[in-house]
């Protein structure tokens, strides 16, 4: 087969093959390989055997809730080093020599989160918490760089924690944790929020970015909740106040507005001083606008947060959401408080998610391009981070406030090149042994039609062509007849070769990059 000719079959922008099933009803069949093939490349970053094994059989409900876990019955992640603890004094006040010491520092330590957390995507099995958490890192985002300078790696780290734990939680909840959260106060402005000047920024992004989106909110709204949110102030410096510890949020009573706030149309009470405190501000006032909003707007909310989960899981084309889907996903939220396990849950385990024309739609991120390639092909990854961030997904550090654009961005004349480049460094690092023990991995590799046949199951979202498994044999065999396979397999040296030059061509086709 001409090589032209192949690199041309599957070369169309990704588009569902007819219109799926519009119905959040649960997907009834115990799971095929296919199905979990096609979940797991949704959920986690990448299928592995042993999770495969794991869930065929079992029921969508069933497989869904082993994957989303219980996250508070989940132990701690391990620390990526000492010096998430260790605080800086604020390089904004010290002479150029030291802050550029400090920031050198941030600048190592931020590499080492990424790496952190990329081996936490690479390693885990159930529950699959890394590609959620990678969800809310770019709904709830916060840049590393930015205007004044850097984030405190420090604080990243602890807000992605917090991210992980509140990935399947009260959606309430979780906004008030963000509207608090450390790196958010500094990121958005937060600190700067001050009785008589307020700073309206994070008040803005809080509705149209992080809730309910554009056109569901006045400015007068914006102005009165920068003043519910004056006062509140993140201890980042060695040098700088620690009321509740270093890295933590606290509360300066003398910069908070005491005066009533009109928000959404209903009335904040003003307070004096003696109940001007951290805690009853919190729950008299930042708490009580926040219930506000979802009493107010809760509609606006739970489409908003829906649209966004069904585009990162089931079809990022932002005009082709299925509008029956939503709106009984909505529902679906609504009716439970909005709390986000049971409409992860439902839409993960339905009959519209499972259907073949949602199946290999979506462009893989840069991390599930990298995380996805290093946990099938069980390689170490080198340069993870970087590789990324040249495809355009800089962990933990988003072009702006509104996260990474996704959809067809992932792929452009830049990035495509990228990604081909890495793909063959990550595969030129598989061992002759590695490769062999690959190729034993799967039931039936003594035939070389059987192996190629499991091997693009296993790795390529949706069935190809019988010109396309006879181009991929060839590539094995280089020559040799078929009946030569099982000792070609059985010589480390020569599978690893031939292994090699099929995964190369594997990774070069289109169909590779879609999930």
């Amino acid at each position: 087969m001409n090589r032209r000719v192949f690199l041309r079959l599957e070369r169309r922008a990704p588009a569902r093959l007819a219109e799926p099933i519009s119905s959040i009803e649960p997907y009834e069949e115990p799971l095929q390989r296919s199905d979990v093939l096609h979940l797991l490349r949704r959920l986690t970053f990448g299928p592995t055997p042993e999770l495969v094994e794991q869930l065929v059989g079992k029921s969508a409900e069933e497989a869904v809730d082993l994957l989303l876990g219980d996250p508070s019955q989940e132990p701690p992640v391990p620390s990526p080093g000492a010096w998430v603890n260790q605080a800086q004094e604020d390089p904004r006040g010290v002479d150029i020599v030291t802050r550029n010491q400090i920031e050198s520092t941030w600048q190592a330590n931020f590499k080492a989160l990424q790496q952190w957390w990329i081996e936490q995507m690479l390693a885990e099995t159930i529950p699959a918490r890394e590609k959620l958490t990678l969800f809310w890192s770019g709904h709830f985002t916060t840049e590393f760089t930015y205007d004044l300078g850097y984030i405190p790696p420090q604080v990243l780290y602890r807000q992605n924690l917090m991210l992980r734990r509140m990935r399947l939680a009260n959606f309430r909840a979780f906004l008030e944790e963000v509207t608090l959260d450390c790196a958010m106060l500094e990121y958005l402005g937060g600190t700067l929020n001050v009785a008589g000047t307020p700073n309206e920024n994070y008040a803005r992004e809080m509705m149209e970015l992080y809730s309910t989106g554009i056109g569901w909110y006045t400015e007068g709204d914006v102005k009165e909740a920068a003043r519910v949110l004056t006062g509140w102030k993140s201890s980042l410096y060695s040098d700088a106040p620690a009321p509740n510890g270093i890295f933590n949020t606290w509360f300066k009573p003398s910069d908070h507005d005491i005066g009533a706030k009109q928000y959404l149309g209903m009335t904040i009470p003003a307070r004096d001083q003696d109940t001007n405190t951290e805690y009853l501000v919190r729950t008299q006032e930042v708490r009580r606008m926040i219930e506000i909003l979802f009493q107010q707007r809760p509609e606006a909310i739970a489409r908003f947060i829906v649209g966004k989960l069904y585009r990162f899981f089931v079809y990022s084309n932002p005009g082709a959401t299925d509008a029956a889907v939503l709106s009984a996903l909505m529902e679906v939220f609504i009716a439970n408080d909005f709390e986000l396990r049971p409409l992860v849950r439902t839409l993960l385990a339905s009959k519209h998610f499972f259907d073949p024309a949602n199946r290999g739609v979506q462009i893989k991120t840069p991390a599930e391009f990298v995380v996805g390639l290093g946990r099938q092909l069980g390689v170490t990854l080198s340069g993870a981070a970087d590789g990324m961030a040249r495809m355009e997904q800089d962990l933990i550090d988003p072009p702006d406030v509104s996260g990474w654009p996704g959809y067809r961005t992932w792929i452009s004349t830049k990035t495509f090149p990228q990604r081909i480049q890495y793909a063959g460094q990550l595969i030129a690092s598989l061992s002759d042994a590695q490769a062999q023990a690959f190729v034993r991995s799967f039931e039936g590799w003594q035939s070389v039609e059987t192996f190629v046949a499991a091997v693009t199951e296993f790795l390529l979202p949706r069935p190809v062509s019988a010109e396309r498994q006879a181009y991929y044999q060839a590539i094995l065999l280089a020559g040799a007849p078929k009946y030569e396979w099982p000792s070609i397999a059985n010589d480390a040296q020569a599978v690893g070769s031939r292994l090699r030059s099929l995964l190369r061509a594997i990774v070069k086709a289109p169909d590779y990059h879609l999930c």
